[in-house]
């Protein structure tokens, strides 16, 4: 599961040579000691192993691992940076991997738009030209921190401001287009700025990089705001504006507001309503609306009183609903069985402004109103069966059966028996039907959807054994890893990446049983123990587990790795939460005696090696060595045993350990 170029790096550096310029290193046999360079000690506990191209310290630091593992110990570098600076050592090129190139380049598109932005910005603040731009944002009511705070800009009224001074700061003409900063005139094959005389919007991810601009027009030119076109980086459809300065509102409102505007959402922010965002177009997308569930399940859309627009943007989000996750809940069938069902996993309200106003005016000049805005927003049902009341024609018999089609997949959608009943009652009424027939299009529709759901997760997903009877736990096995390139450090890496909690009850049991905790050192790859360094500290954070966020921090040299573990967590079959957290914690036991068993191993070898020298020192301090493994060794086998069957029971709940 290694890269070639990774491998190749690898394979070029000489240990011993590398680790000479860190500490002296003296031949005993076939291979090399000396004092440790990351702990002070007397006896040289610190051994070299040129035929594996590894390193040990068999003292106090304990670890080992390879030339990469080694550098970025020493030298205090990332995964990347080690790379690089051993790449150019022994004369590898890392642009001849694909994947490296690709995130490369991923990498300097973030670092071109850095760079506009930062040109944008100086421009609205001390550019004569933008005076224009500086009074629009000052009449608009946004104050210089808020402005700041946004990254607002300005372009200027010319055709090349922006492209020559990227060019100037050593920007590939090509990597500008690409990036949809600047674009080509065929005709005469000339290339010029994307923006001109407007004010500049930053659009950014979530993790706040620069990824593509919104522009408005000072003045009647068309189009009145012009984005980014689509690039590898700005997707529109996925873009939600302000996320990345939303977010933690979001989650300690446990509710985020959606509005329409870039200023909307700025005027927002400014007036403390911290957790509003914006879609980028005019109507919600899945991909918004799956990246906004990350954070809270209630949604409020504050829609102008438009009815065409009101009407376009809930059929949108009608569509788009079906993104959203989902949950199970037991429900009663008219029979008298209990049945699990999948119901919306997410409230949606949506508000209507007074006509002829927007976010913007409403909260500037009356912000009393904007939270009475917001506070009674209507539940999506009532909303949108006022929605369908006024474009049906009620009195006709195709009228009616459109109002039908339209509302029964939302009551079918509700997870309470009595309010999916309530509005049984009432599109009865609204159309005039018995309650009957609706009852049976709803349960229709419900069935509709299980099926459809149903069927998407097993175009997904391997199929999930039969549930066991709840008094009957599960057989205690263990879930052998999959042969060929995956070994049982990859497999629990993959399972851990699969589902977070399980790393946090992993650190819970260590703690419990003396163990030491969860650390990088259980993984003898490199990359391996990146992912999992990357892993904790992700985990440690206030996000929901999410492996798309996840990547985005990852080093980009390890986004193959990641991938190729999630690929196999996926071929994994999804056993009962109590087999999972069983595998998991006798892999890592067995993960540590493998690890014992085979210093064991080599110090029984260094032994022999120091016997044939004569050296008694080493003889001595590596027997002791020996020792403390042997019995740390016999205390993994007896956790191993004594882990009691109640640790593994289905409501265990994982325990809140501190991972960083």
């Amino acid at each position: 599961m290694v890269g070639s170029v990774t491998d190749e790096v690898r394979q070029r550096v000489d240990v011993v040579e590398l680790i000479s310029r860190y500490t002296p290193l003296k031949r005993a046999g076939s291979v090399y000691k000396g004092l440790c360079p990351f702990h002070s000690e007397r006896t040289p506990s610190f051994v070299v192993f040129p035929h594996t191209g590894t390193w040990h310290c068999f003292g106090a630091c304990g670890t080992g691992g390879d030339v990469f593992s080694f550098v970025m110990q020493k030298e205090n570098l990332s995964f990347r940076e080690a790379l690089q600076m051993l790449a150019q050592q022994v004369g590898v090129d890392l642009s001849a991997g694909e994947q490296d190139s690709g995130a490369d380049q991923r990498t300097r598109l973030v670092e071109a738009n850095e760079a506009a932005a930062q040109y944008f910005q100086h421009i609205l603040t001390h550019h004569a030209g933008a005076a224009g731009a500086r009074g629009y944002l000052e009449r608009r009511g946004i104050d210089d921190a808020t402005a700041a705070r946004f990254r607002l800009g300005y372009a200027l009224d010319g055709w090349s401001g922006l492209r020559d001074h990227l060019l100037e700061r050593g920007f590939a003409l090509e990597l500008l287009l690409e990036a949809g900063l600047i674009k080509r005139n065929e005709e005469r094959q000339s290339t010029y700025d994307a923006f001109r005389n407007r004010v500049i919007y930053p659009i950014c991810d979530r993790q706040g990089r620069v990824i593509g601009f919104g522009g408005r027009v000072l003045d009647d030119s068309v189009p009145k705001y012009l984005n980014t076109a689509e690039t590898p980086l700005f997707h529109k459809s996925h873009v939600v504006y302000g996320l990345d300065q939303a977010h933690r509102a979001i989650r300690e409102r446990d509710q985020v507001v959606i509005v329409e505007g870039y200023m909307d959402v700025i005027a927002a922010h400014q007036f403390g309503y911290t957790n509003v965002v914006a879609c980028m177009g005019t109507a919600l997308t899945p991909d918004q609306l799956q990246q906004l569930q990350r954070y809270t399940s209630n949604f409020v859309l504050a829609l102008d009183a438009d009815n065409a627009g009101q009407q376009a943007t809930i059929r949108g989000l009608n569509q788009a609903r079906q993104a959203l996750a989902r949950v199970r809940k037991p429900v009663v069938t008219p029979g008298g069985r209990v049945q699990l069902e999948d119901r919306l996993g997410a409230n949606l309200f949506i508000t209507t402004l007074p006509e002829g106003r927007d976010p913007d005016d409403v909260i500037r000049q009356d912000r009393p109103l904007w939270e009475r805005t917001v506070a009674n927003a209507q539940p999506l049902v009532d909303f949108y069966f006022a929605v369908v009341a006024r474009q049906s024609d009620l009195s006709s018999a195709r009228g009616k059966g459109e109002a039908v089609a339209e509302l029964t997949p939302l009551i079918a959608e509700l997870g309470d028996e009595i309010e999916r009943q309530h509005y049984i009652q009432q599109l009865s009424r609204m159309v005039q039907i018995d309650e009957m027939t609706i009852a049976s299009r709803v349960q229709a529709s419900a069935r509709t959807m299980r099926a459809g759901i149903e069927a998407r997760r097993r175009s997904s997903t391997a199929p999930a054994p039969e549930e066991p009877p709840v008094a009957a736990p599960p057989p205690r096995k263990e879930i052998a890893p999959a042969a060929g390139r995956y070994d049982r450090e990859d497999h629990l890496l993959a399972n851990l990446l699969a589902d977070g909690d399980l790393l946090v009850w992993l650190a819970g049991v260590t703690d419990r049983y003396s163990l030491a905790p969860i650390h990088a050192a259980d993984w003898q790859h490199v990359e391996n123990q990146e992912i999992f360094r990357a892993l904790k500290q992700f985990l440690s954070g206030d996000e929901p587990w999410d492996i798309e966020l996840f990547q985005d921090m990852l080093d980009g040299q390890l986004h193959g790795r990641l991938a190729r573990l999630a690929a196999y967590a996926s071929t994994l079959p999804n056993p009962d939460v109590m087999v999972m957290r069983e595998d998991a914690v006798k892999v890592l036991l067995r993960m540590r005696q493998d690890r014992l068993r085979a210093e064991t191993t080599r110090i029984k070898y260094l032994l022999d090696e120091f016997q044939r020298e004569g050296d008694q020192e080493s003889l001595r301090s590596f027997d002791r060595i020996n020792n403390l493994n042997l019995r740390e060794l016999a205390h993994l086998q007896r956790v191993t045993v004594l882990i009691p069957q109640e640790m593994f029971r289905r409501n265990a709940r994982p325990q809140a350990i501190k991972l960083s």
